[in-house]
């Protein structure tokens, strides 16, 4: 009996550094500073670089802390599964009217995601047009590429993030009234179509939006060409940039997350320009940085969260005991890996409009063979025996 307890403490004195140790991350965060508010940029360049060092450590976090001077007090909220011990400010830089700070960040991992077979594979996310509500303001400085540059700029950043594989569609729009989206409804009273573009693209998500504003703030004169430019004056010209931003799981078509990104940034350069969207002149005023920031803060909040909801993939061939789904290696499949078979039944709500439930079918796969975008995997008995078919899905928690 002694040597067992004795074993026992052993056992949990190796234990507990796994549970209690933190690691420390060093990430970086930006914001734009309003109305010479450093505290407030700060606050919030920091928020960001506690993202960011969630992500890179493999944890999330779950907290309501602010930061004061650079230490933790309560009030910011970040949702996740982890915990932020510590995090306090290492150095800071201000550019103009952004603020760029390096932040070292102690987080303790759990067992939610970091330590789950989810975060170890790439989710594909289908980032489909943002329309813009008042097509008129794309007139400043001819931006009427918007609605398609935009969502495919945003894809790149979610894509230099790592953690989610983006792919465009911005031809698509989901929303036939842009005012009431998200909830808007098709013509056939559903409320999107995002299950059945989620299947056309072979994606597990649907990234959309709306763009809200783009409208200058200041007073100008489009139509007189000889008043004179605000520029010349030593004016800032003020422009709006305001997005909703929708992530929806592609299987179910339910809403996971809504966020609306609002920055203004100053339009400094001639109203004539007409410099069209995400070109090289667009990033260089002032204005495209600040849209380039928020299109940084909003590709992290997509990982943020996405990264440790379950990986799914569509099963689109079964062939004696072998299936194949459609996942290979550039989502990070290997062979040897277990995944577990769910069954999709259509279901019908008080509407009569169609549901998507999965349900465990208790049989598990094992890979065998990995391409580039699909792989084959093993069952234990031949497909037919088991019930295995087309459009079920195998998933990792």
């Amino acid at each position: 009996m002694l040597i067992l307890k004795h074993t026992l403490i052993v056992a949990l004195v190796f234990l507990l550094p796994s549970i209690t140790l933190a690691k420390s991350v060093d990430a970086v965060g930006e914001a734009v500073i309003y109305n010479n508010d450093i505290a407030d940029a700060r606050y919030r360049a920091t928020q960001q670089a506690i993202k960011q060092a969630v992500l890179e450590s493999g944890s999330r976090v779950n907290i309501k802390d602010a930061l004061n001077n650079g230490e933790l007090e309560s009030n910011l909220e970040i949702r996740s599964s982890g915990y932020v011990q510590k995090a306090r400010i290492l150095s800071e830089e201000q550019n103009g009217d952004f603020l760029r700070v390096i932040a070292r960040v102690d987080v303790t991992s759990d067992s939610q995601c970091s330590t789950g077979p989810t975060s170890y594979y790439r989710k594909t996310v289908g980032v489909t047009g943002f329309e813009l509500q008042d097509p008129l303001q794309a007139r400043l400085g001819g931006l009427n590429n918007i609605s398609r540059e935009l969502p495919k700029d945003l894809a790149d950043e979610i894509n230099k993030q790592g953690y989610l594989r983006a792919l465009t569609a911005t031809n698509i729009a989901i929303y036939p009234d842009l005012i009431n989206a998200p909830s808007s409804t098709n013509y056939d009273g559903s409320l999107t179509n995002v299950t059945r573009i989620s299947e056309q693209l072979g994606v597990q998500y649907i990234v959309s939006g709306v763009i809200r504003d783009i409208g200058e703030v200041y007073l100008r004169f489009p139509n007189d060409k000889e008043s004179k430019d605000l520029l010349d004056e030593g004016i800032d010209k003020e422009r709006n940039f305001v997005v909703d931003i929708y992530i929806y799981d592609g299987f179910s078509g339910a809403l996971l997350f809504e966020q609306r990104y609002s920055e203004i940034g100053n339009w400094d350069i001639s109203d004539h320009a007409k410099v069209g969207f995400g070109s090289a002149k667009f990033w260089s005023v002032h204005y495209g940085k600040v849209v380039q920031q928020a299109l940084k803060e909003s590709a992290l909040d997509t990982s943020n969260q996405l990264r440790c909801q379950p990986f799914i993939a569509n099963i689109f061939r079964t062939e004696g005991n072998r299936i194949h789904i459609s996942a290979g290696s550039l989502s990070g499949i290997k062979q040897g890996d277990k995944f577990n078979v769910y069954r999709r039944y259509e279901v019908f709500n008080q509407l009569q409009s169609s549901q998507t439930q999965l349900n465990n079918a208790n049989i598990s796969v094992t890979i065998k063979q990995v391409q580039p975008n699909f792989s084959v995997g093993e069952l234990v008995v031949d497909s037919h025996i088991l019930n295995v078919q087309q459009q079920d899905v195998v998933i990792a928690w």
